[in-house]
This record gives C-alpha cells, structure tokens and sequence, in this order.
C-alpha cells in the first residue's frame, strides 16, 4: 500500500500555521539572532534549522520538507528563506553541528529573558519522561555496547533512552534538560542532576522543586536540603513525618562558614519550609509538567525517534525544547490551552 503524503502549504487562519509563524517571528528576534552568531550559526545555516523546525512541526521527513521547500515559492516566504536548498548540505551540516553546541544555542534563545522573571526564590518542577526508539522490540539484541536500553514507564516497557527535564512552575520555560540510559532509576540519578543544576547555577539557595514519587528516598530529601533547596518529592503512603525529621541534621559545610548561627538560620528555615510544603497538594502542582511533557512528545515529535546515538537524540530532544519553550513564551500557558495544542 502506498503511503499519499500531503503538500505543505502555509495555511492562513490554521492555529498550527499561526503558532509557526509566530515562532519563527522570535527566531528572527534580535536577541535570537545574537544568540545564533554566538553559538556560530551563519545565515546559511540558520535556514536549516528553521527547515528542521518545520519538520519536527508537522512530524516530516527532512528529505520530504526540503522536496516541498524547494518546490513551493510561498513555503520559502513563509520560513524567511529565499533560495533553495540542497538535501546534501543539510545532512552535511546536522553532521558537523555538536549537541552541546545546539543545547548551548536552545537554552540561550529561551533563556533570555526566562533568567530576568526569576525571583530569588523559584518553585520549579523536574520529572522525567520515556524517550521510545524506532526499533523492533521482538528483535533479540545485545544491548550492553549500546546508548538505549530496556526501560519501564507508566505505558509499560520501552527501548530507548530517558530525558529528565526542568521547568519554571510560573512560566512553564524549560530550562534544562538531561538524556541518561532507560534502565536507570530516577531516584539513583537525582543527585547527578542535582549537581548539574547547581553547576550551572539553574538552582539557588531557597528554590523549591516539585517531584513525584519516582525520587521518593528518605535520603533524597537529606541531598536536596544540603543542596540549598527545598525537595518537595512527593510521599509514599508508608511515609512518616517524624521519622525524616530524626534524620534531618546540619551539614557539615555550615561550620566552616564564618557566621554559623546565620548559616544555621537559614538551614532550620529551609527544613521548616520542606515540612510545609509536604502538606500540600503537590500532585494538583506538578500535573502541568505532564502537559508540557506531552507537548513536545505529542505535537513536537517526540516519539518513536529514528535515532540511535545519545547525540542525535539529544539534538531532537533539544529541537522538541525549544519549540515548546518558544510556544510558551508566546503566552500558550494554561493548562487547557496545552492539551489542546497536545491533540493537534
């Protein structure tokens, strides 16, 4: 049976098409252009990543997106593109382009002024999400020299990888993201992250992050404490109160602080604050990141990839990121809004 593709044609007053436009609008922003010169992206190149948006858009194979391109006149108007372009440059140029360099270039276009709206002290929400290869999973293979792995989600198991992700609970922006091996379990990783957050200083002294029962561990809460921030993972049923109070004790790195009353202040406040905060209805509070999870997966192509490094995979999470930072930065918040632009 032969599969009928359908032409890709700009539509006016079509919600996708708009929401395209828009996006594209911001890429042309000034500070989206610095930040394309700092990350070495010429004009030429700069086509190819809009191309690129365009495929993971309407879920597009390159080769067919370029087919469309080239042949339509009002496609290249619409993307700001004004010649052609050939199939061979775009793989030659997505070969040459490191990961890290298009994470760099991502995060520093929906950074921009994400960095500016955050107060001192942030609630911020880090979950994780199945990343499902496009591979057969009743082949037999040996997987112990391969990046994927057999993994288990809500939807059962998968082969394929895993990306831990971080969202600003006010804005809903990305602001960083993690691929690991789908066979690790969030609660061993966490400290990992937990380090790389503070590394490149997304996480500060007081900031509260929603997390579900994934990273439950009594000592879990212990790490994030000594982190400086409040870890609001959300309790198991056998949880006891007074059982992580006993356990709770001041970090060693407090006396070697020059005011260690201060420091101890500042500690007991963070504990008080923990307690409080597991009061809450934390499940109500971290369900939008569910939504935001499905956005990119659902209307972003972020399912059954056709990519087998960690590398490829992380430019096609980083694409799928920055779509959906750039969707809710246009003001796309709320949560209905976002499962519906989830169902297109």
């Amino acid at each position: 049976m032969i599969q009928v593709k359908l032409p890709v044609i700009p539509a006016r007053g079509d919600e996708k098409w708009e929401l395209l436009s828009q996006i594209v609008s911001k890429l042309e922003s000034r500070e989206a252009k610095k930040s394309l010169a700092r990350n070495g992206i010429s004009p030429v190149n700069k086509a190819v990543e809009y191309l690129k948006v365009m495929a993971m858009f309407f879920e597009l194979e390159i080769s067919y997106a370029v087919s469309e391109l080239n042949k339509r006149s009002e496609l290249r108007k619409f993307l700001r593109l004004g010649e052609e372009i050939k199939l061979r440059s775009i793989y030659s140029f997505m070969s040459k382009f490191e990961a890290e360099q298009f994470i760099s270039l991502v995060f520093s276009i929906l950074n921009v002024n994400a960095k500016r709206s955050r107060k001192k002290s942030s609630i911020l929400i880090l979950d994780w999400t199945d990343i499902s290869l496009d591979l057969n999973p009743f082949r037999r293979r040996e997987l112990s020299n391969k990046p994927y792995k057999w993994g288990y989600s809500t939807k059962g198991f998968f082969l394929g990888m895993k990306m831990m992700i971080l969202i600003d609970y006010n804005t809903l922006t990305p602001l960083f993201f993690h691929i690991y091996p789908a066979n690790t379990h969030e609660s061993r990783i966490y400290p990992v992250i937990l380090e790389m957050l503070k590394r490149r200083k997304l996480i500060r002294f007081g900031d509260s992050i929603i997390m579900d029962r994934g990273f439950y561990a009594y000592k879990n809460y212990l790490i994030g404490l000594r982190y400086g921030i409040i870890p609001l993972i959300i309790p198991r049923k056998n949880f006891r109160e007074e059982r992580l109070k006993g356990m709770v004790s001041y970090p060693l790195s407090i006396f070697a602080s020059k005011n260690v009353e201060k420091e101890k202040k500042r500690y007991r406040k963070l504990v008080r604050k923990l307690f409080e905060g597991l009061k809450q209805n934390l499940k109500t509070l971290r369900s939008i990141i569910e939504d935001v999870i499905k956005l990119g997966k659902e209307a972003f192509s972020l399912r059954d990839l056709h990519c087998y490094t960690v590398d490829s995979v992380r430019k096609k999470c980083a694409l799928s990121v920055l779509l959906v930072g750039m969707t809710v930065k246009l003001g796309f918040r709320e949560k209905k809004v976002i499962q519906r632009l989830s169902e297109w």
